[in-house]
């Protein structure tokens, strides 16, 4: 179940950033340096990390295992990032996944979106009782 949701987060995650970039061949920007960075990985499955960039850009993530050692164990993620827009302007978008999706919110997101993936994720499953799970080996 992790798994699946991992994937589907950074799948999200790449439809998030995927935005069309404006290259020019004429110049060639040189590489932005970091600033600051830490990353922290436990051997429960959680993780928090951040960076700041010295174009002001920052992104932090924190991870926590929620319902460990269950058949419903998930990661509970939360997180941000921010930059500047080709007027100046900070944006910056934070999230939340967990076992019910993921929600973005701020920035260039669309407030629609961010309602219905909210509404998404407050949707309580109901149990699939046709399905038979293997036994425990």
């Amino acid at each position: 179940m992790i798994k699946i949701l991992f994937a589907l987060f950074v799948i999200c995650l790449i439809g998030i950033w995927a935005a069309p970039v404006e290259h020019s061949s004429t110049s060639t920007q040189p590489p932005i340096a970091i600033l600051e960075s830490q990353n922290e990985k436990h051997e429960d499955g959680s993780y928090n990390f951040y960076y700041h960039g010295e174009d002001g850009t920052h992104r932090r993530e924190e991870a926590v295992v929620r319902n460990a050692g269950t058949d419903h164990e998930f990661l509970e993620i939360s997180g941000s990032y921010s930059y500047f827009d080709e007027n100046g302007k900070e944006v910056t978008v934070t999230y939340k996944a967990d076992d019910h999706g993921f929600v973005p919110e701020g920035g260039d997101i669309l407030p629609q979106i961010s309602v219905a993936a909210k509404q998404v994720s407050e949707i309580v499953p109901q149990p699939d009782l046709d399905y038979d799970k293997p036994p425990n080996v």
